[in-house]
């Protein structure tokens, strides 16, 4: 590296107007280091080194205080540029001479042109182009009326604004392509603003995704050629430029993407991709981003291309972004965008010029508002969810630092450039927090106005449920657990199932409905193939008793609970049923998903229905309901409250079923004062309706334990060891009860509540499956559970126990 071995020692020369800078070259190829009275600065590459370090973390203490009021990742990336730029830190002149000399930007404008185009074809991987043809009439009359719209209102205030100007002001030459950039949208912009808002999922951000993917298909094609052409060389020039750049994309898409697919067949299902794979793919990224150069194109156009012809998700999608995000994103990325503002000096701008740019930023931000709104008006959306589109369609981005970049010098000259990045930065910083503030994706179902509860279903229709698998190891389980459930020809089930998979080497999530007769799915993989196939078998052996439907989501951990929860209300599911994060082995051994507890969580706080968080230990997976008959021991711990009601009411379904036997097993505080026998104890009447509908049927039993504190009543839970095949307990109970004093503080598992973490924690003995239920709270608004991390809330209801001497148990039918 040339420049590493540069001396301090700088002389400037200007001679007709170029500024000519000579630098003594070392002898020595890089520092000694202090040691040896070497000084570090005096380099380019340890100058490089801080440069970095200075920009990266920066961006990430102004995301980590930004992130919260909305702000995505480009305004605290292009934020910090400027302020290391030449405007704000670079006014130094000590900091200009040691940390920001020019010879540095030499090397940091090459990492950083390379950075780019990583990311951008990072980007290109993850874009599904089959959106723009799976596009509905809605989202192609939003993409275009976003564009035409936004470029009609500015080229008025164009006009205009021309007349002010004389020929030689520079402006005048860069009104037109900044015009066209205004009002050009972007893929690559809104899908990073819809994954850093957390709003992939949503039904905003799914129109956003299409709408967005034809508005930049045209503002592609027309604004890369506007802002390279110059009006100086021969029309005939950039015909060459244009028919080479058409060339080359056959090429990618005939020859490199052919290649590409066959490394997919090569790989087998499950497998990683071979290290020599990945590599070519990096040569031909290489080899694309050199030929961009030699045909006069920007250096990430080709890159952009190559990434888009890369089959999109798993195995080399994903592998690509394993790979790179981490390391463009925090690292090249923001040395980009330093970059970008190095040639940004704020004390360049007049204020003419200024006045003019920004109000062609904001006609363009008006007319893309309004483009959103036309069509929206005669599709009837709601306004909240239209003006929250508008505001996002005309969010800035990368793509458009990009375009102001490739037309600088050429068509755009410096002051217009720094214009128009301020223009960016004041764009994106209030619309992505005001679109936060106005948009509300939970609102679809937490707008139910009927509780979906078993306690509280009618016994007359059918049982709709939803099971959440993330791997196939959870298919058994489930089955057996759907079999206990009593799927009868009097009381049927309609059974659906989610199987959910990380969104990963794409930007738009996929929901697969795998019926027969569905003509809307996108061209994916059968990703759940063994899953499908093990619960159309169970409904064939089940087909008068049980209807199963299933579905595959593919999206991001962090908006996961969006897309389960917009289900279970568009399909009126009374229980869902997730796995529990933790998995026990059959060796032993457990696994933990993170990611999954998160989620589980979040259901506990936003599902509009009854959740169940089922906890295998291995029992549930003994005997398959597909091949023979097995006999499951279902027991039943209650104490009081909603959710032990939900889980009593689950257990008497399961009741009617000739294979399983139920064990109600009630524990109950003594009290001698205070007692309450005028308000109605509906833990009481559902216990009765056990007694009076489950107790004639010899297998099923009732127990009785009085319990005075927590010490008796982990008693209890100790005889349960070896009893059950299945325990259903709550997850909430009262605060107040004496027999849960101290164990709140040593809960492992929280979203377990009391009794189910007891059963399941480290140092529990109990050997049995869990299934632990909580009730659906309210309806028509949402909640946030406060007490979620102590698994205790506020008592809600008065209740009737009856006070049982300590040495007497109640045993029915005995």
């Amino acid at each position: 590296m040339a420049d590493s071995t540069v001396n301090s020692t700088v002389n400037a020369i200007t001679t007709n107007g170029t500024v000519w800078i000579c630098e003594q070259i070392s002898k020595n190829p890089r520092s000694r280091g202090i040691f040896f009275s070497d000084n570090p600065f005096s380099y380019t590459l340890p100058v490089l080194f801080v440069q970095i370090s200075l920009v990266s973390s920066l961006t990430a203490v102004l995301q980590f205080l930004l992130q919260p009021i909305g702000e995505t990742r480009f305004f605290p990336q292009l934020l910090a540029g400027m302020m290391l730029g030449p405007s704000v830190i670079g006014q130094s002149a000590f900091l200009q001479k040691w940390l920001f000399p020019p010879k540095t930007f030499y090397i940091s404008e090459t990492i950083a042109f390379f950075g780019g185009m990583m990311f951008m074809f990072l980007i290109g991987v993850k874009i599904d182009l089959s959106i723009v043809l799976r596009s509905g009439k809605k989202a192609w009359a939003i993409g275009i009326l976003t564009f035409l719209i936004p470029l009609l209102f500015s080229s008025i205030v164009f006009f205009f604004a021309k007349d002010t100007l004389p020929p030689d002001h520079p402006l005048y030459k860069s009104l037109f392509s900044i015009t066209f950039i205004f009002s050009s949208g972007s893929f690559h912009v809104t899908a990073i603003h819809l994954a850093d808002l957390k709003l992939l999922n949503s039904e905003m951000g799914r129109l956003a995704t299409s709408s967005s993917m034809v508005n930049g298909t045209i503002s592609l094609t027309i604004v890369s050629a506007l802002v390279t052409h110059d009006n100086i060389h021969p029309p005939k020039t950039y015909q060459m430029m244009g028919l080479s750049l058409l060339v080359m994309v056959i090429f990618i898409v005939c020859v490199l993407r052919p290649i590409m697919c066959w490394m997919i067949r090569q790989t087998p299902d499950g497998r990683q991709m071979k290290e020599s794979h990945i590599t070519l793919v990096f040569l031909m990224l290489i080899g694309c981003a050199f030929l961009s150069e030699v045909i006069g194109q920007h250096v990430l156009i080709l890159p952009i291309v190559l990434g888009i012809a890369v089959p999109e998700g798993p195995p080399l999608g994903s592998a690509l972004a394993d790979r790179l995000d981490t390391l463009v994103s925090s690292i090249f990325l923001p040395l980009y965008f330093l970059y970008s503002s190095s040639r940004f000096n704020v004390f360049l701008i007049d204020g003419h010029t200024f006045v003019i740019i920004q109000l062609l930023a904001i006609v363009s931000f008006i007319g893309k508002v309004v483009g959103t709104i036309l069509p929206s008006i005669y599709w009837k959306m709601p306004m909240t969810d239209v003006l929250s589109l508008g505001l996002l369609m005309s969010a800035q981005g990368i793509t458009h630092l990009i375009y102001l970049q490739t037309g600088l010098n050429i068509t755009i000259d410096e002051q217009s450039y720094g214009n128009a990045m301020i223009a960016l930065l004041w764009l994106t910083g209030i619309t992505t927090p005001a679109v936060k503030f106005l948009y509300d994706p939970s609102k679809r179902y937490l707008s139910l106005n009927r509780r979906r509860t078993i306690e509280q279903s009618n016994k007359d229709i059918e049982l709709r449920l939803m099971a959440c698998i993330h791997s196939q190891e959870t298919t058994p389980s489930i089955i057996n657990l759907l079999e206990m459930s009593n799927p009868s020809f009097e009381n049927p089930i309609c059974f659906f199932v989610l199987h959910l998979l990380k969104l990963k080497g794409r930007s738009t999530p996929v929901f697969i409905d795998h019926q027969p007769n569905c003509k809307h799915n996108p061209p994916q993989k059968h990703y759940s193939e063994h899953i499908i196939n093990a619960f159309r078998s169970y409904e064939q052996q089940k087909s008068d008793n049980v209807v199963v439907k299933l579905y595959t989501s593919i999206s991001p951990y962090e908006t996961m609970h969006d897309e389960i929860c917009t289900q279970v209300a568009e399909k009126r599911v009374c229980l869902l049923i997730v796995p529990f994060h933790r998995q026990w082995k059959s060796n032993g051994i457990t696994e933990s998903n993170h990611p999954i507890r998160a989620l589980n969580r979040q259901l506990l706080r936003r599902a509009p229905c009854s959740v169940g968080i089922l906890i295998e230990r291995g029992t549930l997976n003994i005997s398959n309901p597909i091949i023979n008959v097995a006999f499951y021991s279902v027991g039943i711990v209650f104490i009081e409250g909603n959710d032990d009601r939900e889980a009593l009411a689950y257990a008497m379904r399961m009741a009617n079923n000739p294979i399983v036997r139920v064990t109600l097993i009630r524990l109950m505080e003594p009290r001698k004062k205070n007692k309450n026998l005028i308000i109605r104890d509906p833990d009481g009447d559902l216990i009765h309706k056990f007694k009076v509908d489950c107790i004639q049927i010899k297998r099923h039993d009732y127990k009785e334990e009085v319990v005075r504190d927590s010490v008796e009543m982990i008693n209890v839970l100790r005889s349960l060891e070896g009893c059950f095949d299945l325990v259903l307990v709550g997850r909430r109970h009262a605060s107040e009860s004496s027999l849960f004093s101290g164990l709140t503080d040593w809960n492992e598992y929280p979203e377990l509540g009391t009794i189910g973490d007891m059963l399941v924690a480290s140092d529990s003995t109990f050997d049995g499956s869990v299934l632990v239920i909580q009730q659906q709270k309210r309806s028509g608004v949402g909640y946030h559970d406060l007490n979620l991390d102590s698994g205790i809330l506020p008592k809600q209801e008065s209740l009737t126990i009856v006070e049982v001497p300590r040495d007497r148990k109640v045993f029915s039918n005995v």
